[in-house]
């Protein structure tokens, strides 16, 4: 049809060649005697956005060109302008001949362009959302092909939301303002969302119709118990997970399952159903299992590590795992390629079928041990390569080990610098000589975290605080020409600023430098800190009552290899100065005087594992920290001071501070799932005492516990420890009347479960629900594990890179309080436990 439609238009093109002519000058057109003619000049006209030249080029004619009339070249000039697609009629005419030369004008009809248009039929949020799919945009040349792109654009964009019957109009109207613009208006019918009604199986008999209802998606409409799974019907979506039905059978040993077929029926208006056809086949059984090939390890150690016995049940994924990647890297190409066999491979075959049992040929080919040649970074665009380098596992000339690979992803990720989920490594072999080149391929996120907040005290009303932390930070490049981009950064170290104030009643000042890898070779850290606290009445008086706190605090750790190289060990030394000035307000009856000095001088060792596999959403691995804090024991170093003297004030009996302090944290998590999006499970407890030197001495009031809320307090006395304990009142746990005291005994027990609503470099947001139980005691004779106080709850968190952690819980007690009626809302900010 294009052809004859061509031809025609270029028979009236040709059949017009005498209507532009002078009467006088009248060229008779013979067309069983065709004529040739030159070229002696072309003109267009018709035309208003396409330029004349470009006309004229496209056509490929060109004055002083020989051409026959009638013939070939007009036609195909005719051709090349309309496969163009601007114009929506051509004519060529004679303007005039003079001799053997002729002169043309090409007339054209540009096709109208768009000059706006509008979409009716739909809600305001989904007009802005079909703006966004397509791709009309103003002055373009309207033509059929543009509006059956919009048509598919607009379908398929409703098709994804479940609506499969959508009815769409195009109108053309003339813009009146200008001339040859059209005016489009699009009227759009979604119909009705498409729903599934149900998901009918036939010729399954040994897998029932629940079983594989759960593997598909969408869930069947009203037969659903999960109130948040959709029962939308996407077919793009039922692809999907379609071949969960195969790989289920496959899993039970009907390795020759097929599906007949699977047909969409329209059953209502709005619904559909799916009919899914099974042919089960035999149930097969794994027999005899030999290995070949193998000269490394004896064939029993494979075995075994195989784990796969005779008349088992036949399960390809099964078998699949444990030969070449399981979770737990018990497998067996991580037995070979942690110890260097890169090059290893294992090709199972089934050497005989007989009945329903397969025997199968472990056929392994070792290769020679390979060798790490070079190891390389890219994309860490902020962070130094040593610091990166540093952290990972495999060096040159070591052999190539698999674990050491996923080893060097984890710590890579747990450096706080790089998305853990843009990570990954590219092994380059070079099976000639035997060894590999790794190339780390690494995405900065942001690390660095700026804190402006206001909160409300209780005893100081609002406190507003700024903060400044850099974890990426780089003290070497501050003198550095050129470090400051805009602040000195990339070295892996960490700089903390923090100030909090309402005003004369309180302020808080605080400074930490910590180095993680001192000297450069090794992962010794080194830290300090500097901190300076001042809380008084709401005036500016020089000589008002005030209680200060001073300190200072250095400290070194160290990673060890023993037990495992994922335990640490932390040693520090703490001086604090506590100073009263006429204090008799928050806490001072827990001291016993209100003018003095106390002197605080203890010496910290921490012994740490930590072997989570993420710094923000861990889905497995587990964390703990046993610590002890010792002040010298003064009174028993020759002190002239009579601690058994009651009339001995209580200034004086805690001049210089002494107890010994112990605590003790862990936390494991279990991910249940595939992929990124797993539930995790995670029990957590924790435990704390302070015991003193010398009885004589009495319990010190400092370093005690305060146990209740959510365990943020602008206002820290006393060295004291701030614990949560979700659905209390701040401090109430152990102080139920004030929720001021402190205890010196607490213990807590802690079950979350969490699920990821979202995890990448921007932000990772999670729900969880939780159980907590804790309590605080005066003594080990009151100490009583389950004598605790418990509640339940719901909450959110969500991480952002600038801000940190950030969450929002309610909780419910169950064991109530005194006068405690209903749960309540817990804020956080930071990790908690």
């Amino acid at each position: 049809m294009r052809k004859i439609l061509l031809t025609l238009l270029i028979v009236r093109s040709v059949c017009t060649f005498s209507q532009g002519l002078d009467p006088m000058n009248t060229v008779i057109i013979d067309y069983d005697n065709p004529k040739k003619y030159e070229i002696g000049g072309l003109t267009v006209s018709g035309n208003e956005f396409t330029p004349t030249n470009v006309i004229i080029l496209v056509t490929g004619l060109r004055a002083g060109q020989s051409v026959t009339v009638p013939g070939d070249d007009i036609s195909q000039a005719i051709e090349k302008l309309w496969k163009q697609g601007r114009f929506s009629d051509i004519e060529v005419v004679i303007t005039k001949t003079e001799g053997t030369k002729i002169f043309l004008n090409i007339i054209v009809s540009e096709r109208p362009r768009l000059s706006k248009y509008s979409i009716k039929g739909l809600r305001k949020g989904e007009t802005n959302n079909i703006r966004d799919e397509i791709t009309l945009k103003k002055n373009q040349l309207i033509t059929e092909d543009l509006i059956n792109a919009s048509r598919r654009e607009i379908k398929a964009y409703f098709y994804e939301k479940g609506y499969y019957a959508v009815n769409t109009s195009f109108q053309r109207e003339e813009d009146n303002e200008k001339p040859n613009y059209q005016v489009l208006r699009i009227d759009i019918d979604k119909g009705k969302k498409m729903k599934l009604q149900d998901v009918k199986f036939v010729g399954n008999q040994n897998i029932e119709d629940k079983k594989l209802r759960k593997l598909l998606k969408p869930k069947r409409m009203y037969k659903k118990f999960n109130p948040f799974a959709s029962s939308k019907f996407v077919k793009e979506t039922y692809e999907e997970t379609k071949p969960l039905l195969l790989q289920k059978y496959s899993t039970l040993g009907y390795r020759d399952a097929t599906l007949l077929y699977d047909s969409i029926v329209q059953v209502a208006e709005d619904r559909v159903e799916l009919r899914i056809g099974v042919s089960e086949g035999r149930k097969y059984y794994f027999r005899n299992i030999t290995w070949t090939g193998n000269t490394k390890y004896r064939t029993s150690l494979l075995d075994t590590l195989l784990s796969i016995k005779k008349g088992e049940v036949y399960d390809q994924s099964r078998l699949e795992s444990k030969l070449f990647m399981s979770e737990n890297g018990f497998d067996i190409s991580s037995l070979y390629m942690d110890d260097g066999y890169l090059f290893f491979n294992v090709n199972p075959v089934e050497v005989l079928v007989e009945g329903d049992s397969i025997d199968l040929e472990m056929r392994i080919y070792e290769g020679k041990q390979a060798t790490v040649n070079r190891v390389t970074i890219v994309g860490n665009d902020k962070t130094s390569d040593f610091v990166a380098l540093r952290v990972i596992r495999t060096r040159p000339g070591d052999k190539f080990s698999r674990s050491d690979i996923q080893r060097s992803m984890r710590e890579l990720s747990q450096l706080g610098f790089f998305d853990p989920e843009g990570l990954d490594v590219n092994p380059q072999p070079n099976p000639q000589n035997g060894t590999v080149d790794i190339e780390y391929k690494v995405t900065e996120k942001p690390s660095d975290q700026i804190e402006a907040s206001g909160g409300w005290g209780g005893f100081g009303g609002f406190v507003g605080t700024l903060g400044l932390t850099l974890n990426n930070f780089s003290s070497r490049k501050i003198f550095k020409k050129g470090g400051w981009d805009p602040i000195p950064a990339g070295d892996g170290q960490k700089l903390s600023l923090r100030a909090q104030s309402n005003g004369p009643q309180f302020q808080g000042y605080n400074f930490s430098f910590t180095e993680p890898w001192l000297g450069g070779k090794k992962p010794n850290s080194l830290s300090v800190s500097l901190f300076h606290n001042v809380q008084s009445t709401f005036s500016f008086e020089k000589n008002r009552p005030k209680f200060t706190t001073s300190g200072i605090t250095i400290g070194f750790g160290k990673q060890l290899k023993f037990p495992d190289d994922y335990f640490s060990f932390q040693s520090s030394v703490t001086y604090q100065r506590y100073g009263l000035n006429d204090w008799a307000n928050f806490g001072a009856a827990e001291l016993g005087f209100t003018n003095g000095i106390a002197n605080n001088i203890s010496f910290t060792n921490i012994i740490a594992r930590n072997s989570t596999n993420h710094p923000i959403y861990p889905t497995e691995g587990s964390t703990f920290s046993a610590s002890i804090q010792m002040t010298p024991p003064y009174s028993l170093l020759g002190s002239k001071k009579d601690f058994t003297d009651v009339n001995l004030s209580q200034q004086e009996r805690y001049e210089w501070i002494e107890l010994v302090k112990t605590k003790f944290s862990g936390q494991w998590f279990l991910g249940i799932g595939e992929g990124k999006r797993k539930l995790v499970i995670s029990p957590a407890y924790r435990f704390g005492a302070v015991n003193q030197w010398n009885r004589d001495v009495g319990q010190s009031p400092f370093e005690l516990f305060r146990v209740g809320g959510s365990g943020l307090s602008n206002f820290v006395l006393y060295g004291t420890d701030i614990i949560s304990q979700r659905g209390f009142d701040e401090g109430r746990v152990s102080d139920p009347t004030r929720g001021q005291g402190s205890l010196p005994i607490f213990t807590k027990y802690t079950l979350e479960v969490r699920y990821p609503l979202t995890v990448g470099q921007s932000s990772t947001i999670f729900a969880q629900t939780f159980l907590e139980a804790g309590n605080a005691y005066n003594n080990f004779e009151e100490f009583n594990p389950f004598d605790v106080r418990r509640a339940g709850g719901l909450g959110v968190r969500l991480f952002l890179p600038m801000f940190g952690l950030l969450g929002v819980d309610y909780a419910w007690p169950m064991d109530p309080l005194p006068g405690q009626t209903g749960g309540q809302f817990h804020f956080f900010i930071g990790q908690q436990f």
